[in-house]
């Protein structure tokens, strides 16, 4: 998994062509690109697993996270659900992913009596050595 430096998430979201938000708990994303919203509801673990056709990669920006450590946060995993993690993550500006094929999952938890905080995931398909030129 490689984390990119803060300022290639602007033109990662200027890139994306549209996005398709999604406001549920979790399921497998294969949109060339999109976005993720904070799940509000009864489920405490939501996981969605971005797949892009083979030959693409995965790149991935979160503009500002602002979760309450300890209560609940995002894990980006380098592939399919149970792949190798870049850790959890509860705050940061500018968060920028790129995967190493063509999956990246996205799973956030928080504690059952904590309320879920608002954060947005953007995401689209990159080919194979390509940097930052997007797959519109």
């Amino acid at each position: 998994l490689l984390v990119l430096s803060t300022s290639p998430w602007r033109q990662l979201l200027s890139t994306v062509c549209a996005f398709s938000t999604l406001h549920g708990c979790g399921g497998l994303l294969t949109d060339l690109s999109g976005r993720i919203s904070n799940y509000i509801g009864p489920k405490t673990v939501c996981v969605w697993t971005i797949q892009m056709t083979p030959g693409l990669h995965v790149v991935m920006a979160i503009p500002g996270l602002n979760l309450t450590c300890h209560k609940e946060y995002v894990e980006i995993q380098d592939g399919p659900p149970g792949s190798a993690s870049y850790g959890k993550i509860c705050e940061g500006l500018g968060l920028t992913f790129r995967s190493s094929s063509n999956i990246l999952t996205v799973k956030y938890t928080r504690k059952p009596d904590h309320p879920a905080s608002s954060f947005d995931v953007y995401y689209y398909g990159e080919p194979e050595g390509s940097r930052g030129q997007g797959n519109c």
